[in-house]
């Protein structure tokens, strides 16, 4: 063992040594190409004179600018180059590689070892050090087991036999440690605990988890890939993993700009924005779905906060209900031909150039066996048409030609850019034509985005038609009104134009409802979905089952599931594994050691709360978890004084998806804690906890964890 550690030792030496000298290379030939770049193109420049004296002065000058131009590109595109090269070999100097591999071709040469890295690395003379984790020949590192194998190139199928599979825990040009596996571990938390505890058995659990991650992080041929996972199972590692797996499979189709996240809340976004990096990989866009609405919404829609705290309620309202539903969005889809469309009126600075009743008789205009959307544009086109007839008709009016001649030249300049020196009839046409198009712009606007549309009414309209009730209409409006707006407007109006992503990976999805999912599916139809998620963790009301998302699906999806959970302490996975609901459905296994033992601390007054935060370690960091935003807000005033402390406020909802240290349950009381969503909220929080949890309560301690307490 001492002589593989050495030689492992050795090679590892060898390759940093490597790394460090392509990072100095790389170093010295950006300053230079910078340096000489910028000197050369000084120069360059230098040379160039604007010559327009004729023709062929003017096209010599041109060639000059473009050949300066196509220098410049150059120079960008080789500093450019280096610049992303330094970046990867800078990442592998932190930790150059996490496995390897050793196999044998079959073939009369002796087996091959393959060191497999988040970066691949050849050196300037050609050889390959390191593997990039997404290769081919990384396949055989982490989807099959030891003996005969194989693995594809350009849909080749290579024969070999898998001989070694080794696992490397490097740290910059040191091995800390090394094991033999079956499988492969790439997880950092995994990795995290077999440094402290390389054990068989610790070495078998770990590998059946990476296995579970590693054919979600691999699945091609599935469209659409659904995932259930416990708290602590790697979800959000695995979905990271996944994006920077498909973009390097795919990189000759697709970047990260043709890929789309929607994470729960925005906290989440910038918490996950430097993993993909870390990866080698750029960031995709991310927004949250109701930054989605809000974008596209014509009207004002809730904030963040409100949007939490409704949702936060124990019971939606039944119109809330009614616009979440699958339901609803298969009777808007199916009763197209039975609305009767309202129109507003289509004016600027109180003249009217459309009237509702002039609209409504260019749209029965149109032919009646058309769908609506068929129809809404044949009436738009017809008042664009109509429109345009209108301007240059007033462009010909001899008042107008006079206006234009008594411009002062200020006017001139700010209207047309410059002074009317051609004031035939023609010209003047054409300036006021001009004149007119900017003065009316937004008469123009309105017609093409369609504002003459009375979008709220077919809300209205649809809904009472629906229930048979009276539709509450509010000023700003919530989330689920703006769905179904954007919904009604793609499907029914006008189709948004949109980013054509190809791939959309949706985190938490069992907070998201029928209606924003079938808005997603209609935004992009051709995108295949990875969708994230853990059941137990529904604290909204607007939740939505698995067995619901997969019949809303409507074609085939690869369902995965995550049971063993490894980020938090034996102790703390043990107590959120006691919430399960359905706990004969989903066995959860937790990995790590018990760790700190669960404190209970019950309490008659809130001064006995604040004494125990002020008894707190001050070199620790600690999160207080609240049911409510309301309650995150009083013990925010009630421990005013001990806010110089590493300490954090956060309402569960703002919670989830993130992890802590330490974390402080507030008031988990019978009193405050009741019903299934308590439940659930009680798994979700304590789940936030990695390392120590407090459950503090008045009086009396929820029944969901007074066996735990004994």
């Amino acid at each position: 063992m001492k002589d593989v550690q050495k030689k492992e030792q050795q090679h590892l030496t060898s390759v940093y040594q490597e790394l460090k000298a392509e990072q100095k290379r790389l170093l010295q030939l950006i300053q230079q190409k910078d340096q000489h770049g910028r000197q050369h193109i000084e120069e360059m420049t230098g040379d160039i004179r604007l010559n327009m004296d004729n023709i062929t002065d003017n096209l010599d000058t041109f060639a000059n600018i473009e050949a300066l131009n196509r220098q410049i590109d150059q120079y960008n595109i080789q500093l450019d180059s280096a610049r992303k090269n330094l970046k990867k070999v800078e990442r592998l100097l932190a930790s150059p590689y996490f496995g390897k591999i050793s196999v044998d071709f079959l073939e009369e040469e002796s087996e091959e070892d393959f060191y497999i890295g988040i970066n691949g690395f050849t050196t300037e003379k050609g050889l390959d050090l390191i593997y990039d984790w997404r290769s081919p020949i990384a396949e055989l590192f982490y989807n099959n087991e030891l003996g005969n194998s194989h693995y594809q190139v350009n849909d080749r199928d290579i024969e070999v036999a898998i001989q070694n599979r080794r696992q490397l825990i490097t740290k910059e040009g040191q091995l800390i440690n090394y094991f033999d596996t079956k499988t492969t571990i790439q997880d950092d938390v995994l990795l995290d605990v077999l440094a402290q505890n390389t054990s068989s058995t610790m070495r078998d659990i770990t590998a059946t988890i990476q296995q579970e991650q590693n054919r979600i992080i691999r699945e091609q041929e599935a469209k659409n890939v659904l995932v259930n996972g416990v708290a602590g199972s790697g979800k959000t590692s695995t979905i990271m993993q996944r994006i920077a797996y498909l973009l390097y499979q795919n990189q000759r189709t697709y970047s990260a700009k043709d890929l789309l996240i929607f994470s729960p809340n925005q906290a989440f976004g910038h918490y996950i924005a430097d993993v993909l990096p870390s990866l080698g990989e750029e960031n995709p866009p991310t927004l949250t779905i109701l930054q989605l609405a809000r974008d596209f919404s014509e009207t004002k829609v809730e904030d963040e906060t409100t949007y939490f705290q409704r949702i936060s309620r124990q019971e939606a309202t039944k119109q809330e209900r009614v616009l979440r539903s699958q339901a609803f969005i298969t009777f808007i889809l199916e009763n197209t031909r039975s609305l009767q469309v309202t129109f507003n009126e289509i004016n600027q600075k109180k003249q009217v150039f459309f009237t509702p009743e002039q609209i409504t008789e260019l749209f029965h205009e149109t032919p009646t066996n058309y769908d609506l959307r068929e129809r809404i544009a044949g009436t738009k086109e017809k008042m664009l048409q109509q429109w345009e007839h209108h301007l240059l008709q007033q462009s010909q009016s001899a008042k107008l030609r006079n206006q234009l001649l008594e411009l002062t030249e200020k006017q001139q300049q700010k209207y047309f850019g410059k002074l009317l020196t051609e004031k035939s009839e023609a010209a003047l046409a054409k300036y006021a034509e001009i004149l007119l198009r900017k003065k009316y712009r937004r008469v123009t606007e309105q017609i093409s985005e369609l504002d003459w549309i009375d979008s709220t009414n077919l809300i209205v309209q649809l809904y009472q038609a629906f229930t048979g009730e009276k539709y509450l209409l509010q000023e700003i409006w919530t989330l689920d009104e703006a769905i179904i707006q954007l919904f009604i407007h793609h499907t029914l109006v006008e189709k948004f134009e949109l980013l054509d992503y190809k791939v959309i990976l949706i985190d938490e999805i069992q907070d998201y409802t029928p209606a924003q999912l079938q808005l997603i599916r209609h935004f992009w139809p051709h995108a295949d979905l990875t969708m994230v998620g853990d059941e137990n963790q529904g604290i909204f009301n607007s939740q939505i089952s698995f067995s619901e998302i997969t019949e809303l699906m409507g074609e085939e999806i690869v369902y995965y599931q995550l049971t063993t959970s490894y980020r938090s302490s034996g102790a703390i996975t043990k107590l959120f594994a006691s919430l399960l609901e359905n706990p004969e459905d989903m066995q959860i296994t937790p990995i790590r050691p018990d760790g700190e033992a669960i404190r209970w601390l019950r309490y008659d007054q809130m001064s006995a709360f604040n004494r125990l935060v002020g008894q707190l370690d001050p070199e620790k960091k600690y999160t207080i978890l609240t049911k409510t935003l309301a309650e995150a807000e009083d013990v925010r005033v009630l421990l005013s004084d001990h806010m110089s402390q590493k300490i954090q406020i956060l309402p569960i909802e703002l919670a989830k998806g993130l992890e802590f240290d330490n974390v402080i349950l507030f008031n988990v009381s019978a009193k405050n804690y009741q019903t299934e969503q308590d439940q659930r909220l009680l798994y979700t929080a304590i789940s936030r906890g990695t390392q120590a949890v407090w459950m503090t309560y008045e009086e009396e301690l929820t029944n969901f964890l007074t066996k735990q307490l004994k």
